[in-house]
């Protein structure tokens, strides 16, 4: 076998109209993206370029491999471009988890905080509630004093006295 002396007699004989000499060129170095860009995708195999070399190169083996290792590239660039959508979509999901956790914390933590505002708004209030306390206890007691209740009276009386001592 001989190099190739560019002497042009594949390119008419190609039906597709191709450049076999500018492919196996391309093919020979490696380019795949030149050889695609050339028309590798169609070129059929037919062999016409092949029994019109003078030089009697492999066009037809060449273009075959080129033709499988474009097939093989195109495919792991398919792998690629699925791994990469699942891991975006992945990556989606946990950032939507984690915005959810986090609005879940802030919801618990408005919960807390208003739970401790009641709380505390409770205790505050605890005066107004010994005042009422304090007005029923005497009701109690000026009805028990009309009664004659003595003994009711006295623990009424009890009663007022332990609510007016400080906690």
């Amino acid at each position: 076998m001989m190099p190739c002396i560019h002497c042009g007699a594949c390119v008419p004989v190609c039906p597709r109209g191709l450049w076999p000499q500018q492919l196996f060129e391309a093919l020979g170095a490696g380019d795949l993206p030149r050889a695609q860009h050339l028309g590798l995708d169609a070129c059929g195999a037919c062999r016409q370029c092949q029994d019109h070399c003078p030089s009697g190169l492999p066009l037809t083996k060449r273009f075959r491999e080129g033709q499988d290792a474009l097939l093989a590239l195109t495919e792991a660039e398919q792998v690629k471009a699925l791994a990469q959508t699942r891991f975006l979509a992945r990556e989606q999901r946990r950032a939507q988890a984690e915005a959810e956790a986090l609005e879940a914390k802030r919801q618990r933590r408005a919960e807390a905080k208003r739970r401790a505002e009641a709380r505390q708004a409770q205790t505050s209030g605890a005066p107004g509630r010994q005042d009422a306390q304090r007005a029923a206890l005497a009701r109690a007691l000026a009805k028990a004093e009309a009664e004659d209740r003595l003994r009711d009276a006295t623990r009424l009386r009890a009663a007022l006295t332990a609510l007016d001592e400080p906690s």
